[in-house]
């Protein structure tokens, strides 16, 4: 038998024993936990899907500034791209040996890539050289790259690069990342504002000013690409589009979330002021986040407030006092009772600061109860540095529990989503601060009301198909097909 043979022969005759492998059970993760930092360059649901034209993404009845190098005018293709300024170049082929001159051209190499800007938050398709690329790549990407605001890097842009950059200085972020970056080199405020304006400051000039030329002007009607260039399988939407509102307008429902706007932005910063001049928090953002977080217990305590002086007013003043405050001053009868109790109220008060000397002092009289009821409080934590570490501290949790509010799953959803709301209004007035305070603020949330207003549409869009037996996910991708002034082309 041959070697080979025996040991196979060996092998099979020895008697083994196969173990198996206890069964287990294969456990399945499926939930992602929300990441605490939201990542700019992932995808929205529901967003923009695609590129965009350039034509699309710069609205054509703007006025833009007028690009300040002109039009090629040799080499006219660089006025529709990002080519840095190169050119075609001609020369000769001369040979070594015979030294032979043969006509020929340098073109520049041309490609055509979609970029995402962070400020636009679209995928742009644009013309654009190797060597741009290449810089741009170097700078950060195509925001960086249009925001540089050097004389070499403006020549290089041409006019869709300059009106590029237009469209994202319109921006609330990048208006707020130049004026911040103003006022770190010094400039006065005036200047600032003349400079880097906010949207009000915009909407208050109605006329075009000089000097101003129309988007359209800077991008050529020849910048269109063929039909393959847009998403495949996307048609346009069928039914009515609604117009887009003109610059400077907005709806009424907007125009009420503009003045709680404004008046929840003064209540933030006047509370904020007062946290950090009483040393409860170490810096004025911290102030803002507090005060967007326990927005919900000043106005619970502002109405507790207002309902225990209506109360005391009634037991105050009786039917005969509002009878004889009525015939004192000669009201007419359509003079309700709760304006009639204050005048009286006010009476009384002009009386019983007289008989005190001053306002202060009656003021002193009448907080004695509350200064007795915090000072009691203060003794029970050990003084006043202690009462003041102790709320320090109290305010310091509360900042941090609003921060990791997303991912705590030990919270409700009611309380989560407050937190949440509150965290993200704090953001907007920390931004809005340097950038002209409370009109970046206001503008900030109605561009934050108008893009949740457009996702809730497509979602709801969605869910319209897919109830009526269609598919949703293509709906979803139709209803972001959009002309230029809403979803262009996505």
């Amino acid at each position: 038998m041959q070697p080979r043979c025996q040991l196979l022969s060996a092998c099979l005759s020895s008697p083994r024993t196969i173990f198996a492998a206890p069964p287990t059970q294969r456990t399945y993760v499926t939930a992602v936990p929300t990441p605490a930092v939201k990542n700019p360059l992932q995808r929205r649901k529901g967003g923009d899907l695609g590129s965009h034209l350039p034509k699309h993404v710069i609205p054509k009845d703007a006025y833009i500034p007028a690009y300040p190098y002109g039009h090629h005018v040799l080499y006219k293709q660089a006025n529709r791209g990002l080519y840095g300024g190169q050119m075609i170049q001609f020369g000769n082929n001369v040979s070594r040996k015979t030294e032979t001159k043969t006509r020929r051209d340098w073109k520049p190499n041309v490609l055509r890539k979609s970029l995402y800007s962070v400020a636009l938050k679209k995928k742009i398709k644009l013309r654009i050289t190797s060597r741009v690329l290449k810089t741009m790549d170097r700078e950060g990407g195509l925001d960086e790259y249009l925001l540089k605001d050097n004389e070499h890097r403006l020549k290089e842009l041409g006019p869709l690069g300059w009106a590029l950059r237009w469209a994202l200085l319109q921006k609330p972020d990048v208006i707020y990342r130049m004026r911040t970056e103003a006022a770190a080199l010094g400039l006065d405020q005036a200047t600032i504002d003349a400079q880097w304006p906010t949207r009000h400051m915009l909407d208050r000039q109605k006329a075009p000013q000089s000097g101003l030329v129309k988007a359209a002007d800077l991008i050529p009607e020849e910048y269109e690409e063929n039909a393959e260039d847009l998403v495949e399988g996307v048609d346009e939407v069928e039914g009515e589009e609604r117009e887009p509102l003109a610059p400077g307008t907005y709806t009424p429902q907007e125009e009420r979330i503009m003045h709680e706007a404004k008046v929840e932005y003064t209540k933030a910063m006047k509370a904020s002021q007062r946290y950090l001049s009483r040393g409860h928090v170490d810096s004025e953002e911290e102030g803002l986040k507090l005060a967007f977080i326990r927005a919900k217990e000043r106005e619970d305590a502002a109405s507790r407030l207002k309902q225990s002086f209506a109360k005391k007013l009634d037991e105050q003043f009786s039917s005969e006092d509002l009878d004889a405050v009525r015939t004192q001053f000669s009201l007419p009868a359509t003079v309700s009772q709760d304006a009639l109790k204050k005048i009286a109220y006010n009476q009384w008060r002009r009386q019983q600061i007289e008989l005190a000397g001053s306002y202060d002092a009656w003021r002193t009289n009448v907080d004695a109860a509350k200064a007795l009821e915090r000072e009691a409080s203060i003794d029970a934590a050990g003084g006043r540095e202690a009462w003041e570490a102790g709320r320090k501290v109290m305010y310091s949790n509360m900042i941090d529990e609003a921060e990791t509010a997303s991912t705590n799953t030990a919270l409700d959803a009611a309380r989560r989503k407050y937190l949440e709301t509150a965290l993200n209004k704090a953001d907007r007035a920390i931004k809005a601060k340097p950038a002209g305070g409370e009109d970046a603020y206001v503008d900030a949330t109605i561009d934050e009301l108008r893009e949740t207003a457009e996702l809730r549409r497509l979602e709801q869009s969605s869910k319209i198909q897919k109830e009526a037996g269609g598919d949703a996910w293509a709906e979803l991708v139709d209803a972001s097909d959009r002309p230029a002034d809403s979803r262009p082309n996505a």
